[in-house]
C-alpha cells in the first residue's frame, strides 16, 4: 500500500510540473550541409529575438567541448520558429558548427512560469553615415604604437571589429578570414596596396593586449606574397576610447563573463578621413570590400 501511495504521489508531481510548462514540438532540422558541420547540444534562455535577421540571442549553459556559458546571438536554421519565441523562453537545440558558419536547429521551446529576467544588449544609438568624418580616436596597434585614423589620411582604410576569443565561426573568425582574403587581394595589386590600409579593432582590451594581437595576427600573413606587416594592423585602446570608436560605427557589444555578445560592423574610410561605406553583419565577400577600397582610393 505504501509503495502504491508513493507511486501515485510521484505521478501527481510529474503532472503538476508539466502543467506550468508550455512545450512545443521541435522543428525538423535541415540536413547538414556537405556533412562538415559538427553538432553540439545547447541549452539556455532566450534574451532577444531578431526575426528580420533570422537570429536569436541566448543566455546559454556551457556547451561541452566547445565554449563556456555566455550570452550569444545565433542564426536559426528554420526561421519560422522565431515567430513563437519570446524573451524568457527556455530552449534546447542543436548547435551546428563548421569552419565558416554556425546555426541552431531542432529547437525545443519551454515557457516556465516565473522565468527570471535576463540581461539585454543596449539599443543601437545614432552612428556615423557615409560622408561623416571618422573619429580620430587614440588607438594602440599590435606593436604597442599609438595611432589614429587621422594619421592615415591620404589612404583608404578598411576597419572591422573583433575579439580574439570569439568562438562562433560566423562572427569574428569570419571577419578575420575575410580580412585575410582582402589583404591577399590587395597585395596582388601593388598600386592599390600602397593606397590602402586594414585595421581590425578589438573591443576586449583587458585580454587583447598588443602582444596578444600580434601573435594572433601574424599567422594570417604567412605565405601571402607581397605582404607588408604594417599594412594590416590589429588595434585596441582604453575602454572609453574603444566605446567611442565603436559607437561611431554602430557596433554594440556586451561582456558576459570572458565572452561578448556583439554585432558586426565593417567600414571603409576614404582618404579624406570620411566614412565611405559601412556593412553590418557577415553577408559580404572580400572582393566587395576590395572594390569599395578601390573606389575610395580613387577619390584621392
Amino acid at each position: 500500500m505504501v509503495r502504491r501511495v508513493k507511486r501515485a504521489l510521484l505521478v501527481l508531481a510529474v503532472l503538476a510540473s508539466t502543467a506550468v510548462v508550455a512545450c512545443r514540438k521541435p522543428v525538423a532540422p535541415k540536413p547538414a550541409s556537405r556533412g562538415l558541420e559538427k553538432p553540439y547540444p545547447l541549452k539556455g534562455v532566450v534574451v532577444s529575438v531578431d526575426r528580420a535577421g533570422g537570429k536569436v540571442t541566448v543566455k546559454h549553459d556551457e556547451v561541452p567541448g566547445y565554449m563556456k556559458a555566455m550570452t550569444m546571438p545565433f542564426a536559426v536554421g528554420e526561421t519560422k520558429i522565431l515567430d513563437d519565441l519570446k524573451p524568457g523562453d527556455t530552449i534546447e537545440a542543436k548547435l551546428l558548427v563548421n569552419d565558416r558558419s554556425s546555426h541552431l536547429e531542432g529547437i525545443i521551446v519551454s515557457r516556465p512560469s516565473g522565468t527570471p529576467a535576463v540581461e539585454t544588449i543596449p539599443a543601437l544609438g545614432p552612428y556615423g553615415k557615409p560622408g561623416d568624418a571618422a573619429p580620430a580616436t587614440a588607438l594602440v596597434d599590435q606593436e604597442g604604437k599609438g595611432f589614429s585614423l587621422a594619421d592615415l589620411k591620404g589612404e583608404a582604410v578598411g576597419v572591422t571589429f573583433i575579439f580574439t576569443r570569439c568562438p562562433l565561426p560566423d562572427f569574428c573568425p569570419r571577419m578575420n578570414l575575410n580580412f585575410s582574403e582582402v589583404e591577399r587581394l590587395l597585395a596582388a595589386d601593388k598600386k592599390l596596396y600602397g593606397k590602402t590600409r586594414l585595421i581590425s579593432v578589438s573591443f576586449d582590451p583587458a585580454y587583447d593586449t598588443p602582444a596578444v594581437l600580434k601573435a594572433f595576427r601574424d599567422p594570417f600573413l604567412k605565405g601571402v606574397p607581397g605582404v607588408v606587416p604594417g599594412h594590416w594592423r590589429f588595434a585596441t585602446g582604453t575602454l572609453e576610447h574603444i566605446k567611442e570608436f565603436a559607437g561611431f560605427f554602430g557596433l554594440t557589444y556586451l561582456k558576459t563573463g570572458e565572452q561578448f555578445v556583439h554585432s558586426l560592423a565593417t567600414a571603409v574610410i576614404a582618404p579624406d578621413g570620411k566614412l565611405f561605406s559601412i556593412r553590418r553583419g557577415n553577408d559580404w565577400e572580400a572582393k566587395e570590400l576590395v572594390d569599395d577600397l578601390r573606389k575610395a582610393a580613387a577619390r584621392d
